[in-house]
């Protein structure tokens, strides 16, 4: 604290005006907000730095297990440089398309996040949406995924036919990224 006295009075003993000490105490004030806030944001995600790997599978266990076997690993991304990876599988849709979640967290300065909606056909991987990560339960109906968005910001992803190639969810147009072996039907 005494260093940060000192640091404010550096102004006033060079006998700097007045405008320029409050400019000064300011510029310092916001310095140290950011520096509050970006400990505290780091301390809040679960530690990025550490590098852990973590895994977690959520929704029904023996569902989510045979859809993230085979594609655990295959994206370099998602199996190396992350702290933490959540499948979370969500159900099937009357087609016969199985939906899941994504979820990695990862950069170990930044502690960045990345979800993704991922469908299958069959037990085998077909592609996915990039979309913003969501708290609320998606739900499915029939062929079709209802988001918790008003539905003039997009909500509805219909499978009923084609895959769409972009969707409007949540005000946002995320493409559809087909996986190597996907043939649209």
């Amino acid at each position: 604290m005494t260093t940060l006295r000192v640091f404010l009075l550096v102004p006033l003993i060079a006998g700097l005006p007045r405008t320029v000490v409050l400019t000064w105490c300011s510029l310092l004030k916001v310095l140290l907000a950011f520096a509050i806030t970006s400990s505290q944001l780091h301390a809040d995600s679960g530690n990025c730095l550490d590098d852990a790997r973590i895994r977690t599978l959520k929704g029904d266990r023996r569902k989510a297990e045979r859809l993230y076997a085979p594609i655990k690993g295959k994206f370099p991304s998602w199996d190396k440089n992350f702290h933490e990876e959540v499948f979370t599988y969500r159900g099937s849709l009357r087609n016969g398309i199985e939906v899941a979640m994504l979820y990695t967290s990862w950069g170990a300065s930044t502690c960045r996040g990345t979800s993704r909606l991922l469908l299958f056909r069959q037990g085998v991987y077909i592609g996915s949406y990039g979309i913003d990560s969501i708290d609320e339960p998606i739900k499915l109906v029939g062929n079709r995924i209802v988001f918790p968005y008003k539905a003039d910001i997009g909500n509805i992803i219909n499978l009923s036919g084609r895959i769409p190639d972009e969707i409007l969810l949540g005000g946002q147009l995320p493409k559809f990224m087909p996986s190597e072996s996907y043939k649209p039907r």
